[in-house]
């Protein structure tokens, strides 16, 4: 049986309107999102090799960044299902120039973010409510001096190890001595 690993989600407010699709099994972009937050998106499903379209207006640029972590981080979780067969652990230490990032995530069901280092607060935030939102544990550090570079190192070591943790490995069961992943 083929289980599509896909979803969407709107997601409207006063502040914002937005649409995000996933598809966990294919691969590509498009991303109808303002400044710098475009290249990360992008990014984001480039290093992950999934597909992502979002399209994202808002009042405000953080709002517009929260609300679309919220919108990503609940279509993920739609689209992982019950998570049959996914490896759940996935990891990545990703150096961009002076910047280095590592990730390590559990695609666990329970959504916690540990951030250590410094980066600009609404990118901390967007991987805080993608965490709740998506139910992804994870643990990012970040260290360099140039604040692109870092931000960017976070967005591809995230995306790589959520890659790793989000590809089937062929098992008939979910990953968990309980039984589920919840």
């Amino acid at each position: 049986m083929i289980v599509l690993r896909k979803a969407i989600v709107r997601r409207r407010t006063e502040e914002v309107d937005i649409t995000v699709e996933v598809d966990l099994d294919s691969e590509g972009y498009e991303i109808e999102v303002a400044g710098f937050f475009k290249h990360m998106l992008e990014t984001f499903a480039r290093h992950s090799r999934i597909m992502l379209r979002v399209k994202a207006r808002g009042d405000f640029e953080h709002h517009v960044i929260e609300d679309t972590a919220i919108s990503l981080g609940l279509a993920i979780r739609r689209a992982l299902g019950d998570k049959k067969g996914i490896a759940r652990f996935g990891y990545a230490i990703v150096p961009m120039d002076d910047a280095v990032s590592i990730c390590s995530l559990d695609l666990s069901g329970r959504g916690y973010l540990n951030f250590e280092g410094e980066i600009y607060d609404d990118y901390v935030h967007f991987f805080d409510t993608l965490c709740k939102n998506a139910g992804i544990n994870a643990y990012i550090s970040v260290k360099g001096r140039n604040m692109h570079h870092k931000i960017e190192s976070c967005f591809k070591s995230f995306a790589i190890a959520f890659n790793k943790a989000s590809r089937i490995i062929y098992r008939e069961d979910v990953p968990s001595t309980k039984g589920l992943l919840d």
